[in-house]
Order: C-alpha cells, then structure tokens, then sequence
C-alpha cells in the first residue's frame, strides 16, 4: 500500500541508486544506513505540534522519494503508559515492512516501526511529539 497519492510530494534527487530503482541490488546494511541518513533530519532534535501527523508524512514522503517498495503491515496502534491514571494515549506507532532484490538477486524484507512518542502535556500527551524510526 504506498500511500504517494495521499500525501504530499518533495520533488527531489536521491542518492539511493543511481538508476532510480529503489533499493534494488542493496544489501540490508546498505539500505538502513541510507534510511537512516535520509529521515535523521526528521528524527533528530525535531519536536512536532500539529494535528496531522506531519512528521510521519514526511518519513513516508522519504520512502517514496527514495523509491522504495513499502507498505504497512499493520493499523496504527496507540499505547497508553500502565502506570498512569490518564485514559491518554502517550505514543502512536506505524509498523511497516520493505520488499527489494538484493545483490545476488534473492528478495529481501526489512521490517521496521516508527513511533511518535507524547513530549506534550500531562492532560495531552501527543499534542507535541518527537519520533523514533527502528528497522530490525
């Protein structure tokens, strides 16, 4: 499911490969370090405050910009904190998995998550977020 119609589009060059295939021919280490150096931009010291998720967008507006064959794998799930009282929810996670060829021509899987982790108010958790991207 690539969602490149839903949101919005940066018009850029990557340097995932050079002939504009995604990730095809990469090995898995190859592929998170390049993801990784992609979306730091949008991990690293950034506080988000909107309604919209826009962070997240652009983690996947990243993924579609570096051609990548991803998809979710499962419904956004929120997470509440045991310990507390709230009935607040304080992180929202996406999981999803991506599908490319590798170097000797075997179809590989990287699966990762991205959470958008409440660094807002005690009443209102997620009305500020910063978030965390693993592949595994």
């Amino acid at each position: 499911m690539r969602l490149t119609g839903y949101l919005i589009e940066e018009k850029r060059k990557t340097s995932i490969n050079s002939d504009g295939m995604g990730a095809d021919g990469m090995t898995k280490a190859k592929l998170k370090s390049t993801i990784y150096k992609e979306t730091k931009k949008y991990t690293t010291n950034k506080i988000y405050k909107d309604r919209y998720w826009e962070g997240p967008q652009s983690i996947w507006n990243t993924f579609n910009n570096l051609n990548l064959n991803w998809n979710f794998t499962r419904s956004p799930e929120y997470k509440y904190d045991k310990q507390s009282s709230s009935k607040m929810p304080v992180r929202k996670e996406w999981y999803f998995e991506i599908i490319w060829e590798g170097p000797k021509g075997k179809m590989l899987k990287q699966m990762g998550y991205l959470t958008a982790a409440g660094a807002g108010s005690v009443e209102d958790p997620l009305d500020k977020y910063d978030l965390v991207l693993v592949l595994f």
